[in-house]
């Protein structure tokens, strides 16, 4: 039986380093501020795809590792993290700061947090509509082409958010958001993507 949280185990625990797993959609449409990447889409022809949106509604598994809070700079917590596509598509890896504030004696919190993110997939894909190219080569540059997205950098900025809540000293749920862009500090290519998902978070030590 999961055991009740008083309002000092659960100050307690939020002093301490965490782990988390979680599961995501990847490429989600979805921003906090209501700022949508695409509105309404109509059906496009087979074979035609809107830029940026190529590997929309495909699924991630997230892991993250926080550190307990520092003491200065409104005590944030330093946080690691992988998100692993499941489906062959871009996977990230993002280290950065977060910062949380209780409510309701500690059961409830939300978090806001940036970091910076490597990636396994593209900068640009290679085009397939080049002159000169053999079909087969044609072909395989059209498959990445539909599948994958030119993000425009090796490296993104990852604002995030989320909010958890405690269900005992050890566990919380937490429903998170997490963006992957350049603001097209690195090119004129900045898609962009969002995702959202719901992670399990275990507290940390004794």
């Amino acid at each position: 039986m999961p055991q009740p949280v008083s309002a000092q185990s659960a100050a307690d625990q939020g002093r301490r380093s965490e782990i988390a797993v979680g599961v995501f959609q990847h490429g989600a449409n979805f921003h906090p501020l209501g700022d949508r990447l695409i509105f309404d889409l109509p059906q496009l022809p087979p074979g035609e795809i809107y830029e940026g949106s190529e590997e929309d509604g495909t699924v991630d598994v997230q892991l993250l590792y926080r550190t307990a809070p520092l003491q200065f700079l409104l005590k944030p917590r330093l946080s690691a993290k992988v998100q692993i596509s499941t489906a062959g598509r871009t996977s990230f890896a993002s280290g950065g700061a977060e910062w949380r504030q209780h409510i309701l004696r500690g059961r409830l919190y939300g978090q806001v947090g940036i970091g910076l993110t490597l990636h396994d997939g593209y900068r640009f894909t290679p085009d397939p509509f080049a002159a000169g190219l053999p079909a087969q080569e044609a072909q395989r540059r059209y498959d990445i082409y539909r599948r994958r997205t030119s993000f425009g950098s090796q490296v993104l900025f990852n604002p995030n958010a989320s909010l958890g809540v405690r269900v005992d000293r050890r566990w919380s749920i937490e429903v998170a958001w997490e963006h992957f862009s350049h603001r097209q500090l690195f090119s004129d290519q900045n898609p962009g993507i969002d995702n959202i998902g719901i992670r399990l978070s275990r507290t940390l030590g004794r």
